[in-house]
């Protein structure tokens, strides 16, 4: 039962009025408005708890996962299987999905059903709880309102927004076929990579007869470990780097809409693809090629928040043990904090393959500064691209921004304590 409105505590003062007087005076007019109260409170309790028994709910739903710019569909089936009809029934599916509407009064007598069609806008992305169903039933006094729920509640989860990028610039993780790096290996593999005439010591195992038979010498495979390069995706979810507050249209949600359309374009050339953020815990999903790998990735954007403890610059540090020359590293961030370029630079030199998509927290209304990134960016030969709210994102990635671009201050003075730092 809820909490009391104003009718109920009139009703409540009402009795608390008559039971009063009746005790007081003894008159009988008072007991028999004491007992029609009564009887009246009886039946519409009793009208109320009935009219929730013998319900059966079916709700109907073909995925358990949507992304933002869909619709969340489902049928929601409501059978009484009870012999006495039902009246005023409010049927509403429980859940925390922004948006959500699927409330509706209805009366069913015996086996009869009610079918209505449940289609919401998923404008948010993020792990939610629906599928249970809550039936709140009242009397026609309007004195109880009792509810019931049915079924069991799921998880729902909503991906982030992509956008096609036809144009993205190859260099952002190396996207060419020919950036594909095969290593030679010592022993056996399943990958071969050129055959050659066999020298002493050679495997009997690594023979490759058809060769031999046509050129009439002992021939050999040589073996290398294959495809190699990886591309990593590393969103800048530390608290300290977002501007924009709590609503959908900010830097964080941009910075996962980048991630989730870059990591959507790469996934789509096969390269093996990696996920890191510094959100609210630490996400580490190592680049992988299987068909369930984009699904992974995709609910780990739906699900983290920029509420990371650790900062840009640490983290790099702390995913480079995880990183070769054979790997790319693509950061999202729209920090105003040059800490983290000297770990990006110290990456480069490993052969690391660096770039950077910087998402400009001006457009979200943070105060102009002297001193931007970019310019130490562009001073470091990382290839940076521009992000501005409203602004396409494929033509941003494009291409990296130009010299004229960038934001200059005292940038040589910067890069040489950036270098000493190093």
């Amino acid at each position: 039962m809820r909490v009391l409105t104003k009718r109920k505590v009139g009703v409540v003062a009402l009795l608390a009025v008559v039971t009063f007087y009746t005790l007081g005076t003894g008159f009988q007019f008072f007991y028999q408005f004491l007992y029609t109260i009564l009887l009246l409170l009886g039946i519409g309790f009793s009208w109320a708890w009935l009219n929730l028994r013998g319900l059966e709910i079916r709700l109907t739903r073909l995925s358990t996962r949507g992304q933002v710019g869909g619709y969340l569909d489902g049928q929601l089936q409501v059978i009484n299987r009870n012999r006495l009809p039902k009246s005023w029934l409010e049927v509403t599916e429980v859940t925390d999905l922004p948006g959500y509407t699927s409330g509706r009064v209805i009366g069913l007598v015996k086996d009869q059903s009610r079918t209505w069609r449940i289609e919401t806008y998923l404008a948010k992305r993020g792990i939610y709880l629906t599928g249970q169903v809550e039936v709140t039933s009242q009397d026609p006094f309007g004195f109880f309102r009792l509810n019931r729920r049915f079924l069991a509640p799921q998880s729902y989860v909503v991906f982030p927004a992509t956008i096609p990028l036809p144009d993205l610039d190859p260099r952002v993780a190396n996207l060419p076929s020919d950036s594909r790096y095969t290593r030679r290996a010592t022993h056996i593999t399943p990958d071969s990579s050129s055959i050659r005439e066999y020298n002493h010591g050679d495997s009997f195992r690594s023979i490759h007869w058809p060769s031999t038979a046509r050129m009439n010498r002992l021939m050999v495979k040589e073996f290398d470990i294959g495809i190699s390069a990886e591309a990593w995706v590393l969103l800048d979810m530390y608290r300290g780097s977002h501007f924009g507050g709590d609503v959908v249209d900010n830097t964080e949600e941009l910075v996962v809409t980048v991630a989730a359309s870059l990591i959507t374009r790469i996934s789509e050339l096969s390269i093996a693809t990696g996920l890191a953020a510094n959100a609210e815990a630490s996400y580490v999903l190592r680049p992988d090629t299987s068909p369930s790998q984009l699904g992974r990735l995709m609910e780990a954007l739906a699900a983290m928040r920029a509420h990371g403890d650790i900062s840009l610059e640490r983290f790099i540090y702390d995913l480079r043990p995880q990183l070769s020359r054979f790997n790319t590293l693509t950061v999202i961030t729209p920090s105003r904090h040059t800490e983290w370029i000297p770990a990006l630079r110290r990456l480069r030199r490993q052969g690391v393959n660096v770039s950077v998509v910087y998402i400009d927290p001006e457009s979200f209304g943070a105060s102009p500064e002297l001193q931007s990134p970019l310019g130490l960016l562009h001073l470091g030969e990382i290839p940076t691209y521009a992000v501005k709210k409203g602004e396409s994102l494929n033509e941003a990635l494009r291409a990296p921004v130009g010299t004229g671009a960038f934001l200059t201050g005292e940038p040589e003075a910067s890069l040489t304590t950036m270098e000493a730092a190093l």
